[in-house]
């Protein structure tokens, strides 16, 4: 008999596939079942959280039953603009988070690629095609925790005034009388100071290319 690689793996049927896998017991099944009708939550959830299963095994199974691929989200770099392309209350809603967009088609990584509901969603708000991959929900959580909660760094600001002091700097002030006279001992002209110190600067991404060339124009 062909093997059922339908994407419907219901709660119940997901849990005696986990069995018949050997990946959990039968009686293990029946402890999160029971622990799921009293507290309530999905029974992947719950599974993992009375340590039966880990999340990573429960996603490397459907992903190979469903022939799915697994979006390692701690490798990707995610830009602002993809991530805001999906409403940042369905994100946290239902725990997914886009990865790619290309000709149309949004990739979005999720837990449970049954649950129906999040992808409609989703796919009603942006009004693109949607394609699933998989990642456990302990990954999609750190993601999202990482880009909507993470503190931004306090140095920016202080960071943006030390490139304009800088700027300043160069534009007003004179070169140390050591260096200026090393040089000169060396045979190194002002020039050329200026020229070294300007490529140190972008080199250690102290200012970029783009706001010396401004500052250039502007005392031109």
């Amino acid at each position: 008999m062909k093997e059922d690689t339908s994407l419907d793996l219901g709660a119940t049927k997901l849990g005696r596939l986990l069995v018949e896998a050997k990946l959990i017991s039968d009686e293990q099944l029946k402890k999160a079942s029971d622990f799921q009708k009293a507290v309530g939550g999905k029974l992947p959830a719950v599974l993992v959280k009375l340590g039966f299963i880990t999340d990573d095994q429960i996603t490397q199974f459907i992903a190979r039953r469903q022939n799915l691929r697994i979006a390692e989200l701690d490798k990707l770099v995610l830009p602002e603009n993809l991530i805001k392309r999906v409403p940042r209350e369905l994100i946290e809603k239902h725990t997914c988070i886009p990865t790619s967009y290309r000709d149309g088609v949004l990739t979005l990584a999720v837990a449970d690629p049954t649950d129906i509901e999040a992808i409609e969603e989703v796919q009603l708000a942006t009004d693109y095609k949607i394609e699933v991959a998989l990642a456990s929900r302990a990954a999609l959580s750190k993601a999202i925790n990482q880009f909507f909660y993470a503190e931004k760094p306090v140095e920016d600001k202080s960071k943006e005034k030390s490139k304009e002091q800088l700027l300043r700097e160069l534009e007003e002030s004179p070169l140390p009388r050591e260096i200026d006279e090393r040089a000169s001992r060396e045979g190194i002209s002002r020039a050329q100071l200026q020229r070294a110190l300007v490529r140190i600067l972008i080199e250690k991404r102290i200012i970029s290319e783009d706001e010396l060339i401004k500052k250039a124009k502007e005392i031109a």
